[in-house]
């Protein structure tokens, strides 16, 4: 018979704001920390603390940048 294993542990992808930004930075399109997390509290993106970091999802990140460097366009 099998056992179905409840875990406490998820998947996430969560990163911090400052490891973020040195990311996208390398796409040529560099944004300060401020700036990225004004996106995410303007657009709804839930913050989250690691220790006394800032963290985002990545995914919503990448999409937000997306944006953003349109929007400058």
């Amino acid at each position: 018979m099998a056992v179905s294993v409840i875990s406490p542990y998820t998947a996430t992808d969560e990163v911090r704001i400052k490891d973020a930004v040195e990311l996208l930075a390398e796409t040529g399109h560099p944004v300060s920390p401020s700036t990225l997390e004004r996106l995410c509290r303007k657009n709804g993106v839930r913050l989250s603390k690691d220790g006394r970091a800032n963290c985002a999802p990545w995914s919503k990140i990448l999409m937000l940048h997306r944006d953003w460097v349109n929007a400058r366009s």
